[in-house]
């Protein structure tokens, strides 16, 4: 008989009193926030990460992650019950047995109709993302998924699998949906296709106006959320956003509430009665570069290219100082599993030797190089471009600057399929696994440097199935040493975000990550 560990559930009420809920939350009241158009609705057609935040608001996975009360900190990435109630691990690390919750039913829209959740919606929603995410690779390890009785599901992998509770509880990949709706509408890109179990329910799309939600009136966390719902109104531009906040239009001015330092300075002189909070967050931004292709496969080239960014100038005059430099390979924020190593290679910044080293590898009269990106992100994103391209062209790289439409960059040079290089953020990730193998292991569609390094891949498998928390972090401590020097991506420095709204606005945390639905359920309006 195989044994089983047992994962012990903590009632959520237990979870739930304490400090931080002193003031009695009040119901009622609509949240309004200032965000971009999600290019879709279907979480697993898009990697998008408004496409996760949207319709996190709607969908519920197997497991979640902490958040509002619950969290001891934004990157506390504990598993809690969602709609599985509890689950066993079997000893070899292999097989996951999950027993639903009963009686969580979908929202009462056609064709669904508020049926019960079953097994064989998991099974579904599972496969189905295996199948078409970009993101699949998550669950490669996985060898099958059984439903063992209406209300009991079996995931079978096919190795000892250290991330993946944590994949399961990220919004991004695994919610669960309702059979129905693919086979009525043929996917969930329809704002009539956003069915779940989660804490609102999409009531109305006004496309390129306004997104609505409504309180799930029998979402199963009793008592939440405590708001009558969410507008998301459309807001493409980043000044605009925060205008309407100084105005007192929206609460949130941006999906996640954030700022970037530069626009936190400006509203703290005109707007000091709102709340600002920075938060160094799970996130990068970086240079990639085909290392498939010349000239980038020759690793003094790509050296001289980190040495070319003047991170230190950067940080000091963009981000008032405020920034990580040390962003990579894993993030700053990161830090049960951040390695500081003090590469030069990571944070240095030595002109003269990136000439040296592009001389050495044939390159002394120069090189032109394009740079796909897509010039929308936030702010510090256009200067970053810019500055990245004047700091190239001191050492004799010129950089042609290659700007692309969203929809383009997002679904081809975020996964890898551009000429020579680019630049842009990094999805911010839950999982060190993600910015480790889903970043460097050959062939995935997140390797954006195309990196293919045997020794290194060697480790990668290794520390992903090593289930000891303890001896997985030396593994993943030897990773980041091994990749000190080989700068296949060149990390710019990592900026806090000031998460910013009214005071009236209570029990918003900060937690990284795209669950958004899950922070909003805990949120109340004092007002």
């Amino acid at each position: 008989m195989r044994r089983l560990t047992t994962l012990l559930v903590v009632p959520l009420i237990l979870l739930l009193a304490g400090p931080a809920l002193a003031q009695q939350p009040k119901r009622g009241g609509v949240i309004r926030i200032a965000e971009r158009e999600a290019p879709s609705l279907d979480p697993h057609l898009s990697i998008s990460f408004l496409t996760h935040s949207y319709v996190s608001l709607a969908y519920s996975q197997l497991v979640r992650f902490p958040n509002g009360p619950e969290q001891k900190s934004p990157t506390d990435f504990s598993i809690l019950p969602d709609l599985a109630e509890k689950w066993t691990i079997s000893r070899d690390g292999k097989v996951y047995t999950f027993a639903l919750r009963r009686g969580v039913r979908f929202h009462n829209k056609p064709p669904v109709n508020g049926r019960e959740v079953t097994a064989e919606d998991v099974k579904y929603s599972l496969e189905r993302f295996m199948a078409k995410s970009s993101f699949a690779t998550r669950f490669e390890p996985v060898a099958g998924i059984d439903v063992v009785d209406r209300y009991t599901v079996r995931i079978t992998l096919k190795e000892p699998y250290a991330p993946f509770l944590n994949h399961l509880a990220n919004p991004s990949f695994c919610v669960i949906l309702p059979r129905e709706v693919e086979e009525k509408l043929k996917d969930f890109n329809a704002a009539e296709a956003v069915i779940g179990t989660g804490p609102f329910v999409l009531k109305s799309y006004d496309k390129g106006v306004r997104v609505v939600f409504e309180r799930n009136p029998d979402y199963f966390m009793k008592g939440l959320p405590y708001l009558d719902g969410a507008v998301i109104e459309i807001t493409p531009d980043a000044a605009a956003r925060v205008a309407v906040l100084r105005a007192g239009k929206v609460e949130l001015p941006h999906i996640w509430g954030w700022l970037s330092p530069d626009e936190a300075k400006s509203v703290q002189k005109t707007s000091p009665e709102l709340v600002l909070t920075p938060h160094q967050v799970v996130g990068q931004g970086f240079i990639y570069m085909r290392t498939d292709q010349a000239p980038f496969n020759d690793i003094r080239v790509r050296r001289a290219v980190s040495l070319a960014i003047d991170r230190k100038a950067w940080n000091d005059a963009l981000l008032f100082g405020e920034g990580c430099v040390d962003a990579g390979p894993v993030p700053c924020a990161l830090k049960d599993w951040k390695l500081e190593t003090g590469s030069k290679y990571l944070v240095g910044y030595d002109p003269a030797e990136a000439k040296r080293l592009l001389a050495d590898a044939g390159h002394a009269r120069g090189l032109t190089v394009p740079m796909f990106h897509w010039p929308g992100y936030v702010v510090p994103w256009r200067s970053y471009y810019e500055l990245a391209a004047e700091n190239l062209g001191k050492v004799g790289i010129t950089v042609e600057l290659k700007p692309e439409e969203y929809g383009k960059y997002i679904s081809t040079t975020a996964l890898g399929k551009y000429d020579k290089m680019a630049m842009g953020p990094s999805t911010p990730f839950t999982e060190v696994d993600d910015y480790l193998y889903g970043r460097f292991y050959p062939e995935l569609p997140t390797n954006q440097s195309r990196v293919a390094d045997p020794e290194l891949s060697k480790l990668l498998v290794a520390q992903r199935r090593e289930m000891d928390p303890k001896k997985r972090k030396q593994i993943v401590d030897d990773i980041q040493r091994y990749l000190a020097d080989k700068a296949y991506y060149v990390y710019v420095p990592q900026w806090p975000q000031y998460v910013a709204h009214p005071q009236y606005v209570k029990g918003f945390r900060h937690h990284d990550g795209y669950g958004l639905g899950m922070r909003l359920a805990f949120t109340w309006l004092d007002k």
